[in-house]
């Protein structure tokens, strides 16, 4: 089956910021995506005893505050081992799944049978599948204004959904975006640095409260 998001460099302007907080809490990564939905994740999310937890409508302000208190790194996804960069793009396709197969139906509940009866794309959180119409040229996403504002055509429903997914900006103002590339697939020292200094933060006090209960 089709995947709508087959590499990371797919998730571009949809993937809105990752934190670490460095195994102070069982879901040390959080994923916030830019229609407000995250992912709670741990070191080993895919194992029978990790953490792979999802939720919706998640405040960007939240994580702003995490990285101002020192209770958590941002991290993109090079900074992150393989494994839970796997894991993320699957629990994204897992949410995109039924969507795109709607698409590629043709489903009149998703797919107008053209530009007039399609609805438009205002980029907002919730647009993700909106404004997606198909006509003998392919599939196209109905963009307010003229019919040459539209995106498209598109040979595949993959690319229709993608195109037709919210931005960082639809979730949030400037302010609140991650100061890196969060798509980054290389590894950046300064970021690692940070991880290693929260990370031995929260060993000193892991052994502080050990010595107290001794």
């Amino acid at each position: 089956m089709a995947k709508v998001f087959e590499s990371p460099s797919n998730l571009s302007e949809y993937l809105f910021r990752i934190t670490d907080n460095c195994g102070q809490s069982a879901d040390r990564y959080t994923v916030l995506f830019s229609d407000g939905s995250y992912l709670g994740l741990s070191s080993y999310p895919s194992h029978p005893q990790g953490v792979s937890l999802s939720g919706e409508e998640m405040e960007a302000e939240v994580m702003v505050e995490w990285v101002a208190n020192g209770e958590a790194v941002d991290v993109a996804l090079g900074d992150l081992p393989p494994s839970i960069v796997d894991h993320i793009l699957f629990r994204a396709n897992q949410g995109a799944e039924y969507l795109l197969d709607l698409v590629e139906r043709k489903d009149p509940m998703v797919v107008a049978p053209s530009r007039e009866k399609a609805s438009i794309n205002d980029n907002t959180r919730d647009c993700g599948g909106q404004g997606i119409y198909h006509t003998d040229e392919g599939y196209f996403v109905r963009i307010d204004g003229d019919p040459s504002d539209d995106r498209g055509p598109y040979k595949t429903a993959r690319e229709a959904v993608l195109c037709s997914l919210p931005d960082q900006h639809a979730l949030a103002p400037e302010e609140y975006h991650s100061p890196l590339n969060v798509t980054r697939m290389e590894p950046d020292q300064e970021v690692l640095r940070k991880v290693e200094e929260l990370e031995a933060k929260r060993d000193e006090e892991w052994e502080r409260q050990r010595g107290m209960r001794a």
